[in-house]
């Protein structure tokens, strides 16, 4: 990132000098000279890096190689793990130990009372984030190791998950195997310097139970169903679905229609009934809305128009109004419960606002808009599907007044003039509601 910096600054000097037309040919030779004595510099210190990088590397492969040789007593066959951690298990004495290399020596740590898993639940993450972390779930007894490595200290925590259990004594009637899922977050300060955060979501949907870790250290354990639904579920194949958007995990059991939403230091547990309307907001102002109790408002706003829950017409396609000031892009869901109405999901993950008519924040609007789009299309076929569910077998065909048609080609007209709508899509449309 710093070489970039260096000879894109270079480069942008050189074509104002050159623009400016004031520099002399002793100058220019002088500027020639400065720019090729810097990339040598860069050349030169980027080799030296990646040669000290490289030998360090063989050093810890050849450390572990000759401990793996020189000791006994532990099973090394089966890991997880790169050069500066590995992880092993010793299935017989039902042991993990978690070494720690670097080129100064060699730390080792135990854990007791694990059986081996497979390496499906056992993961680690080299620290491409800002830290490594690892995190392995014993289903048997029920136990979560998961930790990080500073410098030479080697820091874990085991978490008893039936402890933390409300669902630990509900007979259960299905097999289905736990799994990890992760969630990678970012945020922009407003100066430019970006955050991020691995989180490993464990899914024990044998239980109904999730288990968050950051950083190594486990945050959360909770069930997202009760006994009673728990109960229902058999067999062997998992029922759930994940998508990870933006900063958030979508985690939808199509079976027990419960949506979880897990986003940075926060969950929120949904029954699909309970999900009355979503909506697509962009500085404060709805411009996409489907509702699981309106037909003819929301079919118009929200379907009809809209071609269906996947397709986006004006405010949502990024591509016009270009030159926008964007403070917000939500996604906020309509509740039904008494204790709060409504959740709001934030796509915008900069502490800025976004000026379209600028590249680079028109791409970003553009990629926060289409984050934005993914969650609210998932939220309407969820919608969509819960209605059909839910809906009597057959139902009175009324056919629309005249008050109504005029109501919609109003709303119509209104969409136009905001801009959301062309005048061959008004036209379309408009044609529809009056039968030519």
């Amino acid at each position: 990132m710093k070489t970039k910096f260096i000879l894109s600054t270079l480069t942008l000097l050189l074509f104002a000098l050159l623009g400016g037309g004031s520099i002399s040919e002793n100058e220019f030779r002088i500027y020639v000279i400065v720019i090729i004595a810097a990339v040598v510099v860069v050349t030169i210190v980027t080799a030296i890096i990646s040669s000290v990088k490289s030998r360090n590397k063989e050093k810890r492969l050849h450390m572990i190689k000759e401990d793996e040789e020189n000791a006994t007593g532990f099973d090394r066959s089966i890991y997880i793990g790169d050069d500066r951690c590995k992880i092993y298990f010793d299935t017989k004495k039902k042991q993990v130990m978690i070494m720690r290399v670097m080129t100064k020596g060699i730390k080792k740590v135990y854990v007791d009372g694990f059986e081996f898993p497979g390496k499906e639940l056992a993961i680690y993450n080299s620290p491409k984030f800002s830290v490594p972390v690892f995190n392995i779930y014993d289903p048997v007894n029920r136990l979560l190791l998961s930790g990080t490595y500073d410098d030479f200290n080697i820091m874990y925590q085991v978490t008893s998950i039936s402890e933390n259990d409300n669902n630990k004594d509900v007979a259960v009637g299905n097999s289905i195997r736990p799994c990890f899922k992760t969630l990678s977050t970012t945020r922009t300060s407003s100066s430019g310097s970006i955050s991020k955060k691995l989180y490993i979501i464990l899914i024990d949907e044998c239980r109904g139970l999730i288990a968050i870790s950051d950083s190594g250290k486990v945050k959360k354990v909770f069930n997202y169903l009760n006994a009673n639904s728990l109960s229902k579920k058999t067999g062997d194949k998992s029922t759930i679905n994940t998508k990870e958007i933006g900063n958030y995990l979508f985690v939808m059991d199509d079976f027990s229609k419960v949506l979880v939403l897990i986003g940075p230091n926060h969950h929120e547990i949904l029954n699909y009934v309970d999900i009355l309307e979503v909506s697509f907001e962009e500085n404060g102002d709805q411009l996409y809305t489907k509702s699981a109790g309106r037909t003819v408002g929301g079919a118009i706003v929200g379907g009809v128009l809209m071609g269906g829950a996947g397709a986006v017409v004006g405010g949502l396609s990024g591509d016009r109004k270009q030159n926008k000031v964007i403070k917000n892009i939500d996604v906020k869901i309509l509740i039904r419960s008494t204790n709060r109405s409504s959740c709001v999901l934030h796509f915008k993950d900069i502490d800025r606002d976004l000026k379209t008519k600028e590249v680079t924040d028109r791409d970003l609007y553009e990629t926060y808009v289409k984050r934005a789009n993914q969650a609210k299309d998932i939220l309407s076929v969820i919608i969509d599907n819960t209605k059909q569910a839910i809906a009597p077998i057959a139902q009175p065909v009324v056919p629309p007044t005249l008050n109504s048609v005029a109501d919609e080609l109003s709303k119509l007209a209104k969409l136009k003039n905001d801009g959301i709508l062309t005048e061959e899509e008004f036209q379309a449309q408009k044609s529809k509601l009056l039968g030519l």
